[in-house]
């Protein structure tokens, strides 16, 4: 995607809109209902997900792990997140019990 200048883009815009228009006209008042709420509710739920991340990150950000976890641990090596064990699964060092 990169390399596809504003023109490009714009072209497969109008492309993907005029998709989208053909699709919604195929459908039945009930699929389209069906539809919109289906997409509200997966809005939603996009939504409070991205809220949690952006809290998580902000107590973080304040130096205080989010509600009902632990700090977050890395390894003192690489700084890959620790997923629990005696070494890194993801460069192999010894993580120490500070970890």
């Amino acid at each position: 995607m990169a390399d596809i200048g504003s023109e490009e883009l714009q072209k497969l815009i109008e492309k993907m809109e005029k998709e989208k228009q053909a699709m919604l006209e195929k459908m039945t008042p009930e699929e389209r209902e069906a539809a919109e709420l289906k997409a509200k509710k997966l809005i939603e739920d996009d939504n409070a997900e991205m809220q949690k991340l952006i809290d998580g990150a902000a107590a973080i950000a304040a130096g205080f792990a989010p509600k009902g976890t632990d700090a977050p641990k890395f390894c003192p090596n690489c700084g890959a997140p620790v997923e629990g064990g005696k070494f890194c699964s993801y460069c192999g060092s010894p993580l120490t019990s500070a970890d």
